[in-house]
This record gives structure tokens, sequence and C-alpha cells, in this order.
């Protein structure tokens, strides 16, 4: 049995420097808060909560995908229209007429937590779900070897979040490899995390920095085990130059113009980092033609307030981002608020423009694990459902690259659901 893994808190002033960092976002949005990414987070004093109970689909509709190469595409970036992705979605072309699946699109930042990674895994096979991992590259590193890495501005070893453990990191490379034989996709959180109050930050970086950032990301899962001698580890079962095709900076930091033209040189083709006011279709940018998959600003339920529809938002909004004291009953209050939330922004979408829902959380237990038990519920009601496809950004890119051009622009072309007229 691999025993309990408890990632250390991103030292004690979280709550400080969030406060720091309220003003760094890219929305736009008054008094919104984007540090959406700023901790891996471990377990919190309070125990996590158990898994809400939920009715499901049978077992049947939650198929594994093939593991076998000629029956599911890979991840190069080519697309057949009618082949099984490695998740088993099947990308197809709208019939006239024909509305577009209501795609559901969750996403981990981070992703250096074992019992969260089994926990999404066990929830995969009550629904049908896969999801995308933004991995930080930190965690192909320990506290041992952590000098192997520098990131742009920083001195050698410094990292914003934590390293892996010797022991923790075989246990890592083994909650990957899952994730990719089940049909997940990963992507990339970048390495030390910088955001402002640390800089340079991301904000700070020119396209030299972020090219630097990604060739280190790549080295060092590649040569984990290189850089990790005499610690006994699996072999990683994916070549990250071929399947690493999104990314989401660390705080949702940076500048487009800056960023993207890294991302094309290393065969990068969508961003979920820059965020955009309502729910939309996903669109290129005009130059580097980067897939936008920005998560949305929402109205909280209940509420007027438009944020950034992010666990780590919700989780400011609601409590300051900070846990002390903070009842189960309030937990379960607040839960609950980000759960209709979801709900909300599903109606909108389902009886609207079909856009995808791009949910962006991280491992956590944050609020008396507020965040993961209301977006477990959400999941396991909604994915499985008719025309509902929970499946990682990878599959929703290739759904759009099978549509006719003509009708792809018409989808891209209706305005945002905003929430603001009901």
């Amino acid at each position: 049995m691999r025993v309990g893994r408890r990632r250390k808190a991103l030292i004690a002033v979280t709550g400080v420097l969030a406060l720091l960092l309220a003003a760094c976002g890219n929305s736009g949005a008054a008094g919104d808060v984007t540090v959406t990414s700023f901790v891996t987070a471990g377990p919190e004093s309070s125990p996590a909560t158990s898994v809400p109970a939920a009715s499901s689909p049978a077992a049947s509709s939650s198929a594994a995908p093939s593991s076998s190469a000629a029956s599911t595409q890979s991840g190069d970036g080519t697309v057949q229209e009618g082949v099984a992705m490695p998740s088993g979605f099947v990308p197809k072309k709208l019939q006239p007429g024909e509305k577009p699946p209501q795609f559901i699109v969750v996403s981990f930042d981070g992703v250096g937590w074992h019992e969260k990674w089994q926990h999404w895994f066990d929830v995969g096979t009550k629904v049908p779900f896969h999801f995308t991992g933004f991995l930080s590259g930190t965690y192909m590193l320990s506290d041992e070897t952590k000098m192997a890495y520098q990131g742009p501005g920083h001195s050698p070893g410094n990292s914003s979040i934590n390293w892996n453990s010797a022991t923790d990191l075989p246990i890592e490379i083994k909650d990957l490899n899952q994730a990719y034989a089940e049909g997940n996709e990963i992507g990339t959180h970048f390495n030390g995390h910088f955001c402002a109050g640390a800089e340079p930050s991301g904000n700070q970086w020119s396209t030299a920095d972020w090219n630097n950032e990604l060739d280190q990301f790549y080295s060092m899962i590649a040569n984990v085990k290189a850089n990790n001698p005499g610690v006994q580890m699996d072999t990683l079962a994916f070549d990250p130059k071929q399947e690493v095709r999104g990314e989401r900076t660390p705080c949702l930091e940076g500048k487009a113009e800056e960023l993207f033209p890294a991302l094309v040189d290393h065969g990068i083709t969508y961003d979920s980092s820059f965020t955009k006011t309502g729910i939309s279709w996903p669109k290129q940018s005009q130059q580097y033609k980067i897939w936008q998959f920005g998560m949305a600003t929402f109205p909280i339920n209940g509420t007027g307030k438009q944020q950034i529809t992010m666990d780590y938002n919700f989780y400011y909004t609601q409590r300051g981002a900070d846990s002390k004291g903070v009842t189960p009953e309030q937990s379960a209050a607040d839960s609950e608020q980000v759960y209709q939330t979801y709900n909300d922004m599903f109606n909108a979408t389902w009886n609207g423009n079909r856009a995808p829902l791009v949910l962006g959380n991280h491992f956590n237990a944050w609020n008396n694990n507020a965040y993961e038990d209301a977006l477990t519920k959400f999941v396991l009601e909604k994915c499985g459902q008719p025309d509902v496809q929970c499946v990682p950004f990878r599959d929703v890119l290739a759904w759009m690259s099978v549509q006719d051009p003509d009708r792809l622009a018409q989808l891209q072309a209706q305005a945002p659901e905003t929430g603001s007229g009901g």
C-alpha cells in the first residue's frame, strides 16, 4: 500500500501573498483575484471529506479507452474523424441542424498529490470523465536534485513551490503513467511558479525566458531518471514533446506577445491562461494561431459578482483564502454555492451557445474540501448525460478540427453566455 502523501504548504504566507497578487490578473474584472494557481495545495489541518454520494450510470457507460495505438489517436496533433481519442471520445462532424455536444473541460494545476490523482481516477470509474493535468516541472526533481533547475532571472534551486521528495517521486511517475494509460491529458504548468511578489515573474518574462522555462520543463520530464540517480522509478510511459500540447501559466501571468512565440517554438497549440468575460467558443490568436481556452468570468450563484470560475478564486472570495475557524457547516454552504454556480454555467451554455465549460482547479483540500466536493458532485451528476462530454482540452480541439469551417465560425460568432440575464 502506498502511504498517504502530504504536500507541504507553500510556506505560511499564502494569504499575504494572495493579497499582494490580487491586482496581477489579466481579466480586467474589477475586484477579481487571479491568484488562481499560486500553490499546489497539500492537505490542510482539517480532514478531507468523502466523495459525495451520487447516482451514477452503469459501469458500462464509462468504458476504459483502448490502449491500442491502432484504435486511438495519438497526441501529435493529427486527428481523424470517427477515430477515438485516447479518452475514448470520438470526434464527429456535426450534421445539418445538429447541436454541438456540451463539453465540460476540467483541469488541475500542478498535479503533485497522489491521493488527489487517485480520487479523480476513481471518479472516472463511475462516469465517463477525463481531464487535463497541468504538470509543474519541479515535481520531476527532489530536494536533493533541485539545483538542476534555474528559473529565468532566479538562482539555481529556487522555486516558489515545493520540490518532490525522493520517496514520492516514483509515486508521481506512477500517477502520471496511470493518467496517460487511462486517456487523460498532460499539459504544462511550467516550473518554479514565480508570480508577482517573486520577481522576475511571468509578467516580466521575455520570449527567451519562456523558451528557457519550457526547455527545462521538457528536459526535466524526459530526463527524470538521469536527474535523480539512485531513485528507483518506472519509466515514464509517454514522450512529453509529443503529448504536451497545452499550458496554463502560473497565476495566469504573462503577456501573450512574449509567451505565444515560445509556445509555437515548442509545438504547444493552446493556452488556458488568459481569461475572458462569459463563456464562449475558443478562437485562435490572430498572429500565432494559438487556441485560447481562457477560463470565464461568471456570476457566483446568488450574487451579482463576476469572477474567474476557478477553485482558488472561489476560495479567495468566500474565505479570503483562509480556512482558519471555518466550520464544516460554513464550508458545506460554500461548496453548495460553487456547485450551483457550475449548474448556472452549464444551464446557460446548454440552453445557449453550447460553448465548452472550462473549469480550472487544483489538487487541494481548501475550506474543508469544499471545492473538490463541489466539482465531484457536479461531475458525477453531469458526465454521462446525453450529449455531454467530459473530456480534456485535447479532445475539444480534435472535435473542432473535424467541423466544417463555416459551421465552426458560426459557433464562434455567438455571443458569450455571461449569466447576466438569469
